[in-house]
């Protein structure tokens, strides 16, 4: 289960979302198609699903663009953009 880190704050309408991480004070600005991966792990917390949603009607590989959804969710969550709330986090050296 994924959610937006809680540095971050996002907006949608109907051209986008537009992504502020206030600790690094940078804005992502995402068209419809990438808006919709955004959509659909706030309100689900997954892309379970989203690849074919994207691609049958469109004529796109379904597979591709699963691959293509699996990179960008992995940059976001390098980036800390997005973050796991299950997952234990690591304890630093000074909080030991």
């Amino acid at each position: 289960m994924l959610t937006p880190a809680k540095r971050i704050h996002h907006a949608t309408d109907a051209h986008g979302t537009v992504i502020l991480d206030v600790r690094s004070a940078t804005w992502l600005m995402l068209g419809p198609d990438v808006s919709r991966i955004w959509q659909a792990i706030v309100t689900n917390g997954t892309t379970a699903g989203l690849a074919d949603e994207l691609a049958i009607p469109t004529g796109r590989d379904p597979h591709a663009v699963k691959q293509g959804i699996d990179s960008l969710v992995a940059q976001w969550r390098q980036d800390g953009v997005l973050a796991d709330p299950t997952r234990t986090p690591r304890r630093r050296w000074w909080e030991r």
